[in-house]
Order: structure tokens, then sequence, then C-alpha cells
């Protein structure tokens, strides 16, 4: 049996298929998460080396590349080492997998926003969503709500579930690791925060182009089992043409609902543009998004069994 494990081929299905179930089934106290305690790092680490305003982009620039060097790069040699050192490495790389994947918690997360809001419950349906977006969401309307959440489900999506995947497939676990970790710095360091402008954009503009391979990858898996007619209309339809809004603009058109539009970070008002469908997002469409995203989940997962299958 681990001599047929020991095989890439062989092992990086059932690795592959083992996070994908186990984060389907089971959810990880985030109390308990390695990730909770990487937040925490990347957090403190904003804070020890952040440059203050008197210092020009460049100084913030620099001291964003090297806090981002400092917490991953360590990391991943120590944990490259500690695979290739073990008997069996396939226990090791599916334990990293599952812990980087982490989509159950957002649609845990989601299942909590779509109860909320189909017993009317406004206040807690805010405090809820407020848990997987960045925006600030205590003004946000019911539309505002529902819009909020079906926009971070459908981007975790790609950028966790797809982007985790891909990264563990084409490259492997240490790839798979530093891509999770540029996400999140990416995250803790928003530059939707004014301080933080400049000091998130050498791990924003990499991640940028990380993850246009899984939003790619997603969008076709969410188009194999939905409206790719609609989808595509919407995306050429698009009034805006940036990565985030071309994104929504495809689910949106799956929906037939309008998603973007204006959003509250940090106390000030960002004019994003709609894009999608032509309908206002109602519960029933919050019930459609997260079934949509359950099936694409499986058609993405069967795409990159095919690519394992295949190549490797």
């Amino acid at each position: 049996m681990f001599e047929t494990l020991s095989e890439p081929r062989y092992s990086s299905l059932v690795i592959l298929w083992l996070a994908i179930a186990v984060d389907a089934l089971w959810r990880w106290p985030q109390s308990s998460h390695p990730l909770t305690f990487m937040r925490y790092l990347f957090h403190q680490m904003g804070k020890k080396v952040l440059p203050s305003s008197d210092f020009g982009p460049m100084q913030h620039y620099i001291s964003a590349t090297l806090a981002v060097i400092l917490l991953i790069g360590p990391l991943a040699i120590c944990i490259h080492i500690l695979i290739n050192m073990a008997e069996y490495p396939v226990f090791f790389e599916g334990f990293i997998l599952l812990s980087l994947v982490d989509f159950g918690f957002q649609r845990q997360q989601y299942k909590k926003v779509l109860a909320c809001v189909g017993r009317n419950k406004k206040s807690l349906a805010r405090e809820m969503v407020a848990t997987i977006t960045a925006r600030q969401c205590h003004l946000l309307s019911d539309i505002g709500v529902a819009k909020a959440a079906i926009e971070s489900l459908w981007l975790k999506f790609l950028y966790l579930y797809c982007g985790v995947l891909f990264y563990y497939v084409v490259l492997g676990p240490i790839a798979a690791l530093i891509y999770r970790l540029l996400l999140l710095a990416s995250w803790q360091w928003h530059y939707r925060n004014p301080s933080m402008r400049y000091f998130a954009i050498p791990a924003r503009t990499i991640v940028n182009v990380l993850v246009i391979p899984p939003c790619v990858v997603g969008s076709v898996g969410l188009m194999s089992i939905s409206h790719p007619v609609r989808a595509i209309r919407a995306l050429y339809k698009a009034a805006a043409r940036d990565k985030t809004s071309l994104i929504l603009a495809l689910f949106g058109g799956v929906l037939d609902v309008k998603l973007g539009g204006p959003a509250m970070y940090a106390d000030q008002k960002i004019r994003n543009v709609r894009v999608g469908g032509a309908n206002e997002v109602k519960y029933s469409h919050m019930l459609n998004a997260k079934q949509l995203i359950e099936f694409a989940m499986i058609s993405v997962a069967t795409m990159y069994s095919l690519i394992i299958i295949v190549f490797k």
C-alpha cells in the first residue's frame, strides 16, 4: 500500500481528494488552526515594520517585501526539508494541504449569513458577513448583506479553493504553501487601509498575478455546470475591466443579478461599478449561489484529478 502511495500520481490524487473530503465534512476550530497563528504573525509584523507616513512609497515597498520574505521564506524551507527527510512524505503533504485549503470555514459562515437573512435577523446577518469580507458591514442594507456574502463566497472559492489546489497539483505542496501565505499577507495588509496603501502593494501585486490561472480554472468549472452563455455575455458587457469586476461579472451573469457597486472601507466609500445580470440580489439568489459553488467544487476537483492522471 505504501509503495503504491509513494508513486507521485497516486499519492497526489489521494491527498487531493482526502483534503477536499475532510474540508467538506469537518471544521477545524479557528482557535487551533495553523493559519490563525500565521494571521497573528502577519498582523504583528505589519504593525512592527510599517513605516510612518513621513516615508516615501519606496520605503514601504522595501519594508513589506522584506517582511514577506522573512515570514514565508524560513517556514517554506523548513517544511521542504522536513518533507524530504520523511520516510512517508505523503502524510506531511496531506496535512499541509488540509491546513491550507480552509474553505470550509467560509462556507460555514455563509450558511450562517443565509440563516440570519432567512429569519430576518438583520443585525446578526451584518455581524456574520463581516467575518468573511473586508468591507464595513454595519450600515449594509438587506440587499447589501446578500450581495457581500455572495461576492465573498465566489471570490474565496476562486482564491482559496481553486488557488491552493491549483498550485498543489501543478507545483507541489511548498508552492501551495507559499501561495496561501502570500494570499494571507495581501488580506492582512489590506490595500484599502489608508496606512497600508503602499505597504500592501508588493504582496498584492504578486497575488494578482498568481490568482489568474486558478480563476480561469474556477470560472471554467462554474460555466461547465451552469449557464456559460449568460456568463460570457455578462463578461463581455461589463462596464469595468479590472480583474475583480470581471470575476464578479461572470458570477453575476450566471445568477442574473447585479454584483459589485459602492462599498465602504475604512470609512471611505469606494464607488465600484455594478456588473453582472439585470436583477437585484434576493434570498433565492443566495441559495442558488451556495448550490452553484458546491457543484463547481466537484467540477474543479475533477479537472484537477484529470490533470494529475494525465500529466503526472
